[in-house]
C-alpha cells in the first residue's frame, strides 16, 4: 500500500477509503506488526481517546489472525484493518498530523469510514474473545 504526502485534491470520503483497501498487500499485514510502536504511541493522543479502545480491538484482531487463532475472516475486512493502521502512522497524510488542531482529523475520518464497513466483523470477534478463557495476549 502506497499513502503520499504529495499536495493533492483529493478528500477522505468513502470512495478514498475503499479504493486504499484495493491497495493493500499481503506485505502490508507484516508492516503493520512492524508499525506497532508507532501506532500505540499516536493513539494515546487525546484526540484518539474515543477510539483507543477499539483500535487496541483491531489491532488484538489482526494479531490472532496472524497467529491463525482467529480464522475465517475475509480479506476485505482484514484489508480495511490493515489500511486504518497504516493510514493513522503516516505523518505525511493527506493531513500532516503535525498541523495543529486538524492533524489527526483526516485519520480520525478514515478510521471512522473503516469502522462502519468492518464494525460488525470486529463485533463478532470480540464476542469470540470474550467467550474464551483466559483471555490471551
Amino acid at each position: 500500500m502506497k499513502i503520499s504526502g504529495k499536495k493533492t485534491k483529493k478528500k477522505v470520503d468513502d470512495n478514498f477509503v475503499k479504493a486504499g483497501i484495493e491497495t493493500v498487500s499481503n506485505t502490508d499485514f507484516e508492516t503493520v506488526f512492524d508499525k506497532k510502536d508507532q501506532l500505540f504511541a499516536k493513539i494515546n493522543h487525546p484526540d484518539w481517546k474515543k477510539y483507543k479502545d477499539k483500535i487496541i480491538l483491531m489491532f488484538q484482531f489482526l494479531k490472532d489472525v496472524k497467529r491463525k487463532k482467529y480464522k475465517d475472516t475475509p480479506w476485505r475486512t482484514l484489508a480495511a484493518m490493515i489500511f486504518t493502521v497504516l493510514y493513522i502512522i503516516n505523518p505525511l497524510d493527506l493531513v500532516p498530523d503535525f498541523i495543529p488542531f486538524v492533524g489527526y482529523l483526516d485519520d480520525l475520518t478514515v478510521f471512522g469510514f473503516v469502522l462502519k464497513l468492518i464494525n460488525k466483523d470486529l463485533e463478532s470477534y470480540e464476542e469470540w474473545r470474550l467467550e474464551r478463557e483466559p483471555i490471551e495476549d
